[in-house]
């Protein structure tokens, strides 16, 4: 088994953080969503990935690069934005003729990915989307046979018609035969729904894996990603390997904090930072190479890679390198 994590986005309501890095990079809980996704797949088996790259692409691309990685992994930079369909397309070669994994790079997920093939397998359709109950994004439309029959606006029409029909939620998590990519033009970009929709209307129709309780979350906005990280600070320690849950505050082992400094709330403090002595951080998250001036306060802050913070603040973003 093969993958691609989608991470070409231009991850607009993530701004200003994804000024600074692209999505896929944005440490959580001390580590990358990059990282997350990777670390799954080994565990799943998986024999190698490819991950697509456009906005900040030279950063995604070095890091893949210059980084060892459990399984080994392949960047593909698109100089312009090529869409699902497209970024998938521009893989075809690296993908192979074998049903793939396909993970949007915005979200985490505790699916066991090691199940999916076996059950699109199953399916025997050309491609399988993993789908749960979350009422805020339910819009795909699944019967009770699990053929998808549509999606965003025609799905909520066909449930007005046809009570057996279920609207569920996409998880970001397909499983694919790479076939179906060839009808897609090579190097434009293409809509994957719009691919899929064809697909439908040609009768051989995605196929859904219903996941009844699944710890699924997308980290697309600035609440989103504030949200998150004090949640997984909540959970269990061994939750959701290899995040680092169970824990209020973080600090790297690579970071220094005075013994004067309070820390409260949840608190991240990424590799290289420095807080100083006297500082109050309170319900903060710091990247990396950070460095907090002694006696500041912030409260509700994210300083991102490099900052050099001091006085007080509150529920600010700070991309440094000197600010405040």
């Amino acid at each position: 088994m093969k993958a691609m994590i989608l991470a070409a986005g231009l991850g607009t309501r993530l701004r200003p953080l994804t000024l600074v890095r692209p999505k896929v990079l944005v440490p959580l809980m001390g580590t990358t969503v990059l990282d997350f996704w990777i670390w799954r797949l080994r565990e799943a088996g998986a024999r190698a990935a490819v991950v697509n790259a456009h906005h900040l692409g030279e950063k995604l691309v070095s890091t893949v690069a210059e980084n060892t990685w459990p399984i080994p992994l392949e960047s593909r930079f698109e100089p312009v934005l090529l869409g699902t369909g497209g970024g998938l397309r521009n893989a075809l070669d690296f993908l192979g003729t074998e049903p793939a994994l396909v993970i949007n790079g915005d979200i985490v997920c505790d699916v066991p990915l090691r199940e999916l093939p076996g059950k699109h397998a199953a399916h025997g359709g050309p491609v399988s989307l993993l789908l749960h109950d979350c009422p805020r994004f339910n819009n795909v439309a699944v019967d009770e046979n699990d053929r998808i029959l549509g999606f965003g606006p025609e799905a909520s029409e066909l449930k007005r018609k046809l009570p057996s029909v279920r609207l569920l939620a996409f998880t970001g998590i397909h499983c694919i035969d790479p076939s179906i990519l060839s009808a897609l033009p090579p190097d434009r970009f293409s809509d994957i729904l719009a691919l899929y929709r064809e697909l439908i209307r040609a009768g051989r129709h995605p196929r859904a894996i219903r996941r009844p309780r699944v710890f699924w979350r997308e980290m697309g906005s600035i609440r989103a990603y504030r949200e998150l990280t004090v949640e997984l600070a909540g959970m269990p320690e061994e939750f959701l390997p290899p995040l680092h849950c169970g824990s209020r505050v973080r600090i790297d082992p690579r970071a220094f904090v005075d013994p004067s400094a309070e820390l409260r709330g949840v608190v991240t403090v990424g590799k290289g930072c420095a807080v100083m002595e006297g500082a109050v951080l309170e319900d903060v998250i710091l990247w990396d190479n950070v460095t907090v001036e002694p006696g500041s306060r912030l409260r509700g802050c994210i300083a991102t890679d490099g900052s050099v913070v001091g006085g007080i603040h509150e529920d600010e973003i700070f991309t440094g390198p000197r600010q405040g």
